[in-house]
């Protein structure tokens, strides 16, 4: 294992405490990778249950450059996944989740916006090199999705359900619209605003894609049917969420920012079903 001074000797840019921070990192990555992550700019579009813990591990991992963006307060049921404690209940998450990356590193700069629109659309992305989006805004993921793509971002995209995956939109991918078929082609950005849009539609068409889901739900029967009728929320675990953040981040590093894996595009999942310990590989449709 490099020491911490060898760290310094090689990379002179960095802080006593940066050089401390990440020396157990170097050998999974090289100084010159670190420093890639270092300094590359990364979007976190949606900082709750998977978008918060994505930014912490981010900066753990030694990023010191995010932009985070979430309009959302913090409530009692986010205390069982999300980066808080009962005494931010009713405050800003971005707020909260910015006060702890800082308190991991001094150093990091948290860009910080409690809304995706036409007037911020240009900041949030003026500097990005990679977007993770995990906001449940539809019309600020369609903003956010089209931007990428005419900006050439890449955007990566998980859910925070019982299985490990992710896929890429990028200028060679289908687009996001396209792939989970909202219809919204022909509508502008201020159309879909004026038109009061709250949600996705239904997709469970495409949660039924993953095998054998309902049975993930349904240990407490009954629940997967009143989740489809919309009768509860859906369902948020904290060991899925926190192994789908791990899973992004390191999608993140390893492809979207060292290219060291490809890219898989969207339509196509890859996956892992964590509970049965099987792989699987669909079109989602």
């Amino acid at each position: 294992m490099i020491e911490d001074n060898q760290c310094l000797e090689l990379e002179p840019r960095w802080s006593q405490d940066y050089a401390h921070q990440i020396s157990r990192n170097i050998g999974h990555v090289t100084l010159e990778e670190q420093e890639l992550l270092r300094k590359t700019p990364i979007g976190v579009f949606g900082v709750g249950g998977l978008g918060g813990l994505l930014s912490e591990q981010l900066v753990r991992t030694g990023c010191e450059h995010l932009v985070i963006c979430d309009r959302d307060v913090f409530e009692p049921s986010n205390l069982n996944r999300q980066i808080c404690k009962n005494k931010h209940m009713g405050d800003l998450k971005i707020n909260v989740v910015a006060e702890h990356l800082e308190k991991i590193n001094s150093n990091v700069q948290v860009d910080k916006y409690n809304a995706v629109n036409l007037n911020t659309i240009d900041s949030l992305l003026k500097d990005v090199k990679i977007v993770a989006l995990t906001l449940d805004d539809p019309i600020g993921s369609i903003l956010i999705a089209r931007e990428c793509r005419k900006r050439n971002i890449p955007m990566v995209e998980t859910w925070g359900i019982p299985y490990i995956w992710s896929f890429w939109f990028t200028q060679h991918s289908i687009d996001y619209e396209t792939c989970y078929k909202l219809n919204t082609h022909n509508m502008t950005i201020e159309e879909l605003f004026a038109s009061g849009m709250t949600s996705f539609g239904d997709l469970f068409p495409k949660l039924t894609q993953f095998p054998r889901i309902g049975e993930m739900y349904d240990r407490y029967p009954g629940m997967w049917d009143k989740m489809k009728r919309g009768e509860v929320p859906y369902r948020s675990f904290a060991p899925f969420i926190g192994i789908s953040a791990s899973y992004l981040c390191a999608e993140i590093i390893f492809a979207g920012i060292l290219g060291v894996k490809p890219m898989n595009l969207a339509p196509n999942v890859i996956g892992f079903d964590y509970l049965r310990m099987i792989l699987f590989e669909f079109e989602m449709e």
